[in-house]
């Protein structure tokens, strides 16, 4: 069986990877020049059982209005991206009750579990190097009431197999002793031990050579278009003056998916959410930062990869503007010096970069058939595609090839939402 796959990011060089490892003759078409260079490229670097929450929580439709003219704010609605949220923004809304946010929620924490074991799997067998830190992340509250919310929102999800354990301020300071100028300034926190770190463009190029050692070809600088279908199925994808032909087709093109299968007459609840973040090389911090960091009172990830730190947060619908505004940059550089006041982070130690997180309209991914035959997708992961990327890689080529998925794969089908395609 031909498998053609359209995109080379997290999401499709896993998907190519296992598809190759069962058989499959795979290409994948990309526009970029390598694996990995758009929203894989510079993300939070951070996987995150811990944070299975889509960002439609209940009220968010408040903070939403209420950042339209802010440059602070974490989740941030732009005026110009209004007239491309249509439908997709109602949805968004429809989802936000507290029943269907605690039921997207444990989806995504399932897929989540469940990705990190198979990515611990594939650590072992390709030994690629990226950083990886498997010793938790530490998320930091400055509130005793939001702390005693988390800590019973989390009783729900240790029911659905996470682990976590409360601190105080004291027992964080001595778990990370690069936190200590923040000591008195905590409620406490919370350890989760099976988050990880690592640089999520290394892996995905090393994976990609895995993937192309297996027979995948992976066709670079080659944009799409145009697909075409003949009754009721792809027949071929187009790239200028090439026509590529497969028994499969796979769109995992991040935000730029619900773009292609517009063209098809599809209409995929995908809309992509800009998320910015900012790496200082040579950090000068004593001791160190050993632990990645969440602040909930600043909506960001504090991460320690090998050389530098890096810093991402905020959440901002604004269309497909791929703009670094320097407002966002300097909100950014503010957090991290909140979070690590000691470091002396400077501006021009820090490279920006900002990218489109594709989130569907119930913060849960799209991973599966569509209505054409032969088509299917895997996008939709927003903040969680480093995170999903392993599983949703297995879970797509178990459903293509008729393995015994790990997780329920109707959680994650197109079909869930009424009037797809």
């Amino acid at each position: 069986m031909k498998a053609l796959i359209i995109g080379s990011g997290l999401i499709g060089t896993t998907s190519a990877y296992f598809l190759a490892r069962r058989g499959w003759e795979v290409t994948v078409l990309d526009r970029q020049e390598g694996a990995g260079r758009e929203t894989s490229f510079a993300n939070g670097s951070l996987l995150t059982p811990s944070m299975p929450e889509p960002w439609n929580a209940p009220g968010s439709w408040r903070v939403l209005l209420a950042s339209i003219g802010r440059s602070d704010s974490p989740l941030k609605l732009r005026l110009k991206a209004l007239p491309h949220l249509g439908r997709w923004g109602a949805a968004f809304l429809r989802n936000s009750t507290p029943d269907r946010y605690q039921r997207n929620s444990i989806k995504n924490l399932k897929l989540a579990l469940r990705s990190l074991e198979v990515l611990g799997e594939l650590r072992r067998e390709t030994r690629i190097e990226y950083g990886c830190g498997t010793q938790g992340s530490l998320r930091l509250i400055r509130d005793r009431a939001a702390l005693e919310r988390a800590l019973e929102w989390g009783e729900v999800l240790r029911a659905q197999g996470l682990i976590l354990r409360g601190l105080t301020a004291d027992e964080i300071v001595a778990m990370e002793p690069a936190l200590a100028p923040l000591g008195t300034r905590l409620a406490g926190g919370i350890h989760y031990p099976f988050d990880e770190l690592g640089d999520a463009y290394r892996f995905t190029v090393g994976l990609a050579e895995h993937a192309r050692r297996a027979g995948v070809e992976f066709r670079f600088r080659t944009p799409v278009t145009g697909i075409e279908v003949r009754q009721g199925s792809v027949t071929a994808v187009r790239s200028g003056g090439e026509r590529f032909t497969a028994d499969r087709y796979v769109i995992a093109a991040g935000s730029y998916s619900p773009l292609l299968l517009k063209e098809l007459g599809l209409e995929v609840p995908v809309r992509p959410a800009k998320g910015y973040s900012l790496t200082f090389e040579h950090p000068r911090l004593d001791p160190p930062l050993r632990l990645p960091v969440c602040d909930d009172d600043f909506h960001a990830v504090v991460v320690p990869l090998e050389g530098v730190i890096r810093v991402a947060g905020t959440a901002e619908f604004a269309g497909y503007d791929l703009s670094l505004p320097q407002s966002r940059i300097r909100n950014l550089l503010r957090l991290v010096r909140q979070v690590l006041p000691a470091a002396g982070l400077e501006r021009a130690q820090a490279q920006p970069w900002c990218g489109l997180r594709p989130m569907s309209a119930d913060g849960v991914p799209i991973i599966g058939p569509t209505p054409l035959g032969n088509l299917w997708i895997n996008t939709g992961h927003g903040h969680l595609g480093w995170t999903m990327a392993a599983g949703s890689g297995q879970l797509l080529s178990d459903l293509l090839t008729g393995g015994s998925p790990g997780v329920d794969p109707a959680d994650y089908a197109l079909a869930r939402f009424d009037g797809a395609g």
